[in-house]
């Protein structure tokens, strides 16, 4: 061998071995992070299938369980196949082509190797369980939480995208290594040039930019193919960078735009319920006309000819109202215009309330109606609890048809358990949840009225979040349900009977008695003071009707009695409001009474009314309230 072939050789040996080395070690590390990252999606994406898996496991969601599976695969594109698998190993579910039979057993496996083409990933799901203490079991249950399996998330990924990425890896690498020879060999021939500084150079800046430091670059100051190598990985760098910026760039403005529609869907949720608040009123109005016209012709004799057309007609009228009520109480509840006023107050009052609302409906249906006595006292929103149980109570009688209703309240550490028990059909446990949402009801496709609309429940579940209090249900199919709230209890309450249960109580007892006095009306809306004004007159009580203030006066004056109570709007025609009439007409009659009727369901109107001392009822009022009312104020004024 010449001296030249041996210098050749010579500088060319170490130059290739640095390359050949240098490009391993990128390509080694390179391959090593594909399939490390491919290990760290697969445990990610399993483990959250699995959390989200758990409810759709436990109701027998099916659709759900679906969506997650092929959710999965459009997530990643290296997902092959997922499936759910309940706890006996019978596959639920499945997306994507999998191969069962090569599955070790269903352990939790994170990155298994199946052959040289996938990666097996079990993940199990496990379901907590809290006991709940039975009434009839004689004694209280010890709460302890617990985990159960209750299935598997399986999935399946494909190596092929980091095989062809380590191929493509490996064919850039030998041709790195290459041109690494050929660029030894060119500098060995030319002596007078170290080529060793030049590649560990272009060595550190390829490694930093696998690291990630994309503002890492080489010097162009050399000639030739080393210029043209730096020039080429430096103009990678930037355009690596540039991507980067660019993919950083869309996702701020996606996230913006995102943002922009949540907020104007949130606008538009908003502008809703104020559009239905603002509307209440128009809508309420000639509702209760409608109702108080009702009555009139309840007791006409037109009534007598057509009792049928006449109950359907307060039938029909009794639904636009409750479903009136429904959904303005869903709007003030997604509106946030309900403000819980917290007090303590004995349970036991409320539930006395409830049973004498609620009896006469359980005696026509021949259920039977129980409601444990009790003492406790809490602390909450006393309107709003009474609210949720009639809902519940009203529910259980609705839909039992045998059997009967049971209420009980029990005592625990520090808060009240109200259960509402029933002997009705039964809810299956896939539906414990649905039954919470807008207009659900179950076993009622054809929607019959009898049966509901729907929204009970749904106003519950949002008046027990304005509440923050716990709120869910127990049932098995064909053996009843069991409805429960957990209410904040107040120790060491002073047992006083309340007021409000006795006077709800003997209007209701008065509803079946006449109305005896004169009643002063004063309505701007001609079809609600025309049916009041038979109403009341079809009660047996004596009625002077006016518009506004001035027509009051004057028909006070012109009287040979004074009234013995005036019913005013809460809003007049004129500049003068009803609280404002009312205070002027009882400095000339001291002995009057005062009823206060308003469409504005507002806690400002509620709250005028309370300073100034005046009983308010809102519109739409039942005849029967109305005339329960008006019977408790003239027998409290005699």
């Amino acid at each position: 061998m010449s001296l030249r072939t041996r210098m050749l050789l010579l500088a060319l040996l170490p130059a290739t071995l640095v390359a050949v080395l240098l490009t391993t070690l990128f390509l080694s590390r390179e391959i090593d992070d594909l399939e490390r990252g491919l290990r760290t999606r697969g445990t990610a994406i399993s483990r959250q299938m699995a959390t989200a898996a758990e409810f759709g496991i436990f109701s027998g969601q099916r659709e759900t369980l679906i969506a997650l599976t092929a959710a999965a695969r459009r997530i990643d594109p290296d997902v092959s196949g997922a499936a759910i698998v309940d706890e006996h190993g019978t596959i639920m579910v499945r997306s994507g082509i999998l191969d069962q039979s090569r599955w070790p057993g269903l352990i939790r496996l994170e990155g298994h190797r199946l052959g040289s083409e996938l990666l097996l990933f079990v993940e199990p799901v496990m379901r907590g369980s809290l006991p709940v203490d039975d009434i009839y079991a004689g004694a209280e249950v010890k709460s302890t939480a617990n985990s159960k399996l209750i299935g598997h998330v399986v999935v399946e990924f494909s190596l092929r995208e980091v095989s062809r990425k380590s191929e493509q890896l490996i064919a850039v690498g030998v041709f790195i290594a290459l041109l690494g020879a050929a660029i030894g060999g060119w500098l060995a021939h030319r002596i007078a040039r170290g080529v060793t500084q030049p590649l560990l150079e272009a060595s550190e800046v390829v490694t930093r930019i696998g690291k990630g430091d994309l503002k890492a670059r080489m010097a162009t100051t050399s000639e030739g193919p080393l210029k043209s190598l730096a020039m080429g990985i430096n103009d990678m760098a930037q355009r690596v960078g540039m991507t980067q910026d660019d993919l950083h760039m869309r996702i701020a403005e996606a996230t913006n735009d995102l943002l922009q529609e949540k907020e104007a869907a949130e606008h538009a949720t908003i502008a809703k319920s104020h559009f239905l608040a603002a509307a209440s009123h128009d809508l309420r109005q000639p509702l209760h006309a409608l109702g108080l016209l009702v009555s009139g012709l309840a007791q006409s004799k037109a009534a007598k000819q057509e009792p049928k057309l006449v109950t359907h007609i307060q039938a029909a009228t009794d639904t636009l109202q409750n479903l009136l009520d429904a959904i303005l109480d869903v709007s003030r509840l997604d509106g946030g215009n309900l403000v819980p006023r917290m007090s303590s107050f004995c349970l036991g009052d409320v539930l006395e309330r409830l049973e004498d609302d609620l009896s006469l409906l359980a005696t026509q249906k021949s259920l039977q109606l129980k409601f444990r006595a009790t003492s406790v006292w809490v602390h909450s929103d006393q309107k709003i609890v009474e609210r949720i149980l009639q809902n519940l109570i009203g529910n259980a009688v609705r839909y039992t048809q045998a059997g009967g209703v049971l209420v009980s309240c029990r005592r625990r550490i520090d808060t009240a358990l109200v259960e509402v028990w029933d002997t009705g059909e039964g809810i299956p446990e896939h539906s414990h949840q649905e039954i919470f949402g807008d207009y659900v009801q179950l076993g009622n496709p054809e929607r019959a009225r009898a049966k509901g609309l729907g929204l009970g429940l749904a106003i519950c579940r949002r008046l027990a979040d304005l509440l923050d209090i716990r709120m869910g249900v127990r049932s098995r199919p064909g053996r009843g349900s069991v409805f429960w709230i957990e209410l904040p209890m107040v120790e060491g309450a002073p047992e006083i009977a309340t007021k409000g249960a006795e006077h709800s109580k003997a209007g209701q007892d008065a509803d079946s008695g006449g109305i005896s006095g004169n009643i002063l009306v004063v309505e701007g809306d001609g079809l609600v003071r025309t049916g009041m004004e038979q109403a009341i007159v079809g009660w047996g009580g004596s009625v002077r009707a006016a518009t506004n203030r001035d027509e009051a006066i004057r028909l006070c004056k012109e009287s040979d009695y004074a009234p013995d109570l005036s019913i005013c709007n809460l809003r007049l025609h004129d500049e003068t409001g009803g609280i404002a009439l009312a205070q002027e007409l009882q400095q000339q009659f001291p002995q009057m009474a005062v009823l206060l009727i308003s469409a504005d369901v507002s806690e400002e109107a509620q709250a005028a009314a309370r300073r100034a001392g005046f009983a308010l009822l809102k519109e739409p009022v039942p005849p029967g309230r109305l005339r329960a009312a008006l019977h408790h104020l003239l027998g409290a004024k005699r």
